[in-house]
């Protein structure tokens, strides 16, 4: 279902290599992050725990690192599941998503200079969503409105991938929208 996580990431010329950790609770739930408004780029977006890679590290190791230093996410509570397409950003990133699992939903703590508020969104709540795309930037972004957010861009071309992929298990539909609104 996932693609082996590679050990290292070479992202195309001018672009910087990144991680994200998609954290799959119980098979349930994902776990998001609302950035901080603070921050100097993408105030107050949707996004998953991650970050860009530092010297020698791999993309596991990165989006884990990132997890705990964003939401406390400790690594040895995640089973790494494997790693969904690169992405890229308008932002200048090639970001590899790491899927990983976790049993529970254990006690998270936003890091309030990273990150605003902790998000555990219901899959079954994505999957009924309704989820459109429109062209930005020359790429197909989706968004999947939900309770008053918009999970857009880079997180909502992830979680795209990820619900196609899990779409053929436990029954999920698929069920978004091939056009803008």
């Amino acid at each position: 279902m996932f693609e082996p996580i590679p050990e290292t990431l070479t992202p195309p010329p001018g672009l910087i290599a990144a991680a994200v950790l998609v954290p799959l609770v119980a098979g349930e739930r994902l776990v998001y992050t609302v950035r901080s408004r603070s921050l100097r780029h993408h105030k107050g977006q949707i996004s998953f725990p991650g970050g860009s890679l530092e010297a020698g590290e791999t993309p596991a190791r990165a989006a884990l690192r990132e997890a705990w230093e964003e939401i406390a996410l400790r690594p040895e509570s995640v089973r790494l599941l494997g790693a969904l397409p690169p992405v890229f950003s308008p932002a200048g990133f090639s970001i590899l998503p790491v899927v990983g699992a976790l049993e529970a939903l254990p006690d998270l703590e936003p890091n309030p200079e990273e990150v605003e508020e902790i998000l555990v969104v219901p899959l079954e709540d994505l999957f009924a969503a309704p989820a459109y795309r429109e062209a930005r930037h020359g790429r197909w972004v989706w968004h999947y409105p939900w309770r008053g957010y918009d999970i857009w861009g880079v997180t909502g071309n992830i979680t795209h991938e990820l619900l196609r992929r899990l779409s053929g298990r436990r029954g999920y539909p698929g069920g978004a929208k091939e056009g803008g609104q």
